[in-house]
């Protein structure tokens, strides 16, 4: 980015990188097993080639994009469970979604998380419960579970090799820290939407780019 600037002659730049690599689970799987990422999953539903998900589809994850998944493959013919390590209240998903995928036919295991899959698409699921910080905690309880397909929606992380070798840049928890201004700590570079701490939608990520420009134009 700082070559940019310089080639560019430009004073300041907004960097509005988004969330865009799936986050991975370690999960044993054999050869044969058909592990997919959600967002994958979701971008390709726009194409000619749909993913083939097959009948049974487990979706890993309790966000929105869990929800999408879910209700997309139902709405393709299959019979989708989502596997979820907390209870409901605990779902980061909004809960009219949850609601609708619900009435829709989408089955829910609570408290339960995925620890491998082999290559007949079998999987061993381990119940959990909470503890007294509420926190899921493993019980050692299992039961197994048939998928021709797991579709992992455990989040999303940002691409950030862009500010390798940024001076002043603060970089927590994969996010770039920002000020008021949406400045970050390199004078000029000014940044957001998923890629600075923040609920990550669409509307807030537009909100960031106008108060931005109104920052970068005062700056």
């Amino acid at each position: 980015i700082l070559d940019d600037m310089r080639d560019g002659r430009f004073d300041a730049a907004f960097l509005a990188v988004g969330a865009h690599i799936a986050k991975r689970a370690y999960i044993p799987a054999g050869e044969a097993a058909h592990m997919l990422d959600a967002v994958s999953v979701l971008r390709s539903m726009e194409g000619e080639d749909k993913p083939m998900l097959g009948r049974r589809v487990v979706v890993y994850g309790g966000g929105n994009t869990a929800l999408d998944v879910a209700r997309t493959a139902k709405r393709m013919g299959a019979e989708p469970i989502i596997v979820y390590r907390r209870t409901r209240d605990k779902m980061p998903a909004h809960d009219f979604e949850v609601e609708e995928a619900l009435a829709e036919g989408v089955l829910i295991k609570w408290l339960s998380t995925i620890r491998n899959m082999d290559d007949s698409g079998t999987l061993t699921v381990e119940k959990m419960e909470l503890d007294e910080k509420g926190f899921p905690q493993p019980t050692g309880e299992v039961e197994t579970l048939e998928a021709d397909s797991l579709v992992l929606a455990l989040g999303q992380d940002v691409d950030l090799s862009l500010l390798n070798g940024v001076p002043g840049l603060e970089i927590k928890d994969g996010t770039v820290q920002v000020a008021a201004n949406m400045m970050t700590g390199h004078a000029g570079i000014f940044a957001g939407g998923d890629m600075v701490p923040t609920e990550r939608t669409v509307t807030v990520a537009v909100g960031h780019g106008k108060k931005a420009a109104r920052n970068i134009d005062a700056w």
